[in-house]
């Protein structure tokens, strides 16, 4: 791809397959798509997009997202360091979640009681202008510390400012528990489905409701509705609120499943449940 303004050292490619790029292994072509291995390629990569007027994605671990069949039709940038390589310096909740600790940070993720909000110190944030008219020149590098991220429960300000992009974090350091990771990790392999999927569909703390805490997988087995199928998509037979990919599983099936489920658990037990995952291409 040539055009002016792109540097030489961004090429980008085109028609790339997402679907081994996400942990559902579904998903169309990415129009374009570029991997970041630095944080100037990123903030490189987002200036010409914004310049070609050009839809952008920033990809993590793909451990929380459904795109679409149809893929996006605009550039996806993968970027994002492995949440894994933070268990040891002190997320040993976080062993055996995928993802990166962008992402991590951008859901405010968590599992054992804890979350990134317990954990941030501070998050480097690109800021992008609002206006795709300005020049690139007033894209901006800031810290923000851990009030200013608004975490909330799988939620933070980074989910509702997309001119807000996440580059690094930094976290607090706490002493490690080596016996603790080994028992988390054990819970992770029995509890949790070896197929692909996105991990957790749904948020336990329906909107709406004054049920509190009600875990999402109690509502969805209570309803009946643990081992549905449609296509090849499938609620999980070991944790109801996973919803898995049985091996040619389409977005439509996952997208029209996930329908069935929240309109299922609204009839039983009038509650509204939100997704967690992200969609995109849709």
């Amino acid at each position: 791809m040539s055009k002016k303004g792109v540097s030489d050292k961004v090429k980008f490619q085109k028609n790339v397959s997402l679907k081994n790029y996400t942990n559902f292994r579904i998903g169309g072509k990415a129009k374009y798509f570029f991997s970041a291995k630095t944080e100037e390629e990123l903030i490189e990569t987002v200036r010409i997009a914004r310049e070609m007027n050009l839809p952008f994605f920033i990809l993590g671990g793909g451990s929380n997202l459904l795109v679409s069949d149809k893929g996006f039709n605009g550039l996806v940038v993968k970027f994002g360091e492995p949440l894994s390589s933070y268990v040891f310096k002190g997320l040993e909740w976080a062993v055996g979640i995928p993802g990166t600790v962008q992402g991590a940070v951008y859901g405010n993720a968590g599992a054992f009681g804890k979350s990134m909000k317990d954990d941030v110190k501070t998050v480097t944030v690109l800021k992008i202008p609002k206006s795709k008219s300005e020049s690139s020149s007033k894209f901006q590098i800031q810290k923000y510390g851990n009030k200013k991220c608004c975490f909330g429960y799988r939620d933070s300000v980074f989910k509702h400012d997309k001119n807000l992009i996440i580059l690094s974090v930094e976290i607090k350091k706490r002493k490690i528990n080596p016996k603790k990771i080994k028992e988390y990790l054990n819970y992770r392999k029995q509890r949790h489905p070896q197929l692909p999927s996105a991990g957790s569909v749904f948020k336990n703390s329906p909107s709406g409701t004054a049920v509190g805490e009600t875990p999402a997988a109690i509502l969805i087995h209570k309803a009946g509705l643990t081992g549905k199928k449609i296509g090849g998509a499938q609620v999980s037979e070991k944790h109801s609120n996973f919803i898995v990919n049985l091996g040619n599983a389409k977005a439509e099936d996952v997208k029209k499943l996930i329908h069935f489920i929240k309109r299922k658990v609204k009839k039983q037990f009038k509650i509204e449940l939100e997704e967690e995952i992200q969609y995109l291409g849709f």
